[in-house]
């Protein structure tokens, strides 16, 4: 019996020792971790410099890009008829936010707020770069690259702040992916006899589809493929269904970062006949 407490603490001393040299070889894997990502971790900087990227920017670019500003640049693809303002022509016009390749790679990461610029910061830092060399071929006497332009470069990607919007929790948002999704309704409950099923089709049914029902717009990669969609306007809860003043603003101005447009050429009789025809949805 007296053996017995000095027993016990023996083994708790052995526990104690077992439980510390876990924790530093932890430490140490944690370390190596760290180490290595930072190691392999893209240059930028490098990336910003390689021309050579422009090869491979090429299938990315008709991938991604030639839909809107056409196979060559010019703003001419398929979907630029239907965009408002235009896709950018990048042989005759001035780019919003420079032509440099830091300006270019910033504008993919982020979108271009009220057209239908899309944000692409889904793609790796090495495919943002190669999109960048590729677009830059196409504008006639593009901005040098200087040691200037590629100091305003973070280190590492993850140091560039990329707005992604509001965040919800993730019970919430586990909530939300579990619920059905909504059967799309049969052509007959469209309105087709409202003014503004005239205006729809012109303006809205491109992206949006002749019910309402959404498409696919926009890939964001290639490998895994990806794409952008436009949300199903079936039986909406948006704000717009019951706000006219929230729904013209969503027309006149677009939704910044996005794929919708603004249409600010429309009427107030025009925004109202569009509306009225929208909820019928």
């Amino acid at each position: 019996m007296k053996v017995l407490p000095w027993l016990l603490v023996v083994a708790l001393a052995v526990v104690w020792l077992y439980r510390e040299r876990e924790i530093r070889h932890e430490i140490a894997a944690l370390k190596t971790t760290s180490s290595t990502q930072a190691a392999t971790a893209p240059d930028l900087r490098a990336l910003a410099q390689n021309t050579e990227l422009a090869k491979q920017g090429k299938a990315l670019f008709e991938a991604n890009c030639a839909s809107c500003h056409g196979s060559k640049g010019y703003g001419d693809g398929p979907q630029a008829a239907t965009i408002s303002p235009k896709p950018r022509n990048y042989h005759t016009d001035n780019f919003k936010f420079g032509d440099d390749v830091v300006s270019i790679y910033n504008t993919l990461l982020k979108g271009s707020p009220g057209t239908s610029m899309p944000s692409f910061s889904l793609k790796p830092p090495e495919e943002l770069f190669a999109l960048v060399h590729y677009v830059r071929t196409l504008i006639p006497n593009p901005t040098p690259t200087t040691a200037e332009i590629l100091a305003r470069l973070p280190s590492t990607p993850g140091a560039m702040v990329i707005e992604t919007g509001p965040r919800i929790p993730i019970e919430l948002a586990m909530q939300r992916m579990a619920v059905p999704p909504e059967t799309a309704k049969p052509a007959t409950y469209v309105a087709e006899h409202l003014p503004g099923a005239a205006i729809y089709r012109q303006r809205c049914a491109a992206c949006h589809g002749d019910q309402g029902q959404g498409a696919p717009q926009q890939v964001l990669s290639v490998a895994p493929y990806r794409y952008q969609a436009t949300a199903s306007l079936i039986e909406s809860r948006a704000a717009w269904t019951h706000n006219r003043n929230r729904f013209a603003e969503i027309v006149v101005k677009g939704l910044p970062g996005r794929l919708m447009p603004g249409s600010g050429t429309l009427s107030q009789k025009d925004i109202d006949e569009l509306h009225r025809f929208m909820i019928s949805f």
